[in-house]
């Protein structure tokens, strides 16, 4: 069970990132 709560965790981490990058494209084509 805790083993596979950090996994979960490690999964959000990775979609923040994704999400993260997204917004600073979109923020980056805008400036341009």
């Amino acid at each position: 069970m805790a083993r596979s709560k950090s996994k979960h965790r490690r999964v959000q981490h990775k979609i923040r990132l994704k999400w993260k990058r997204r917004k600073e494209r979109k923020a980056a084509e805008k400036k341009k």
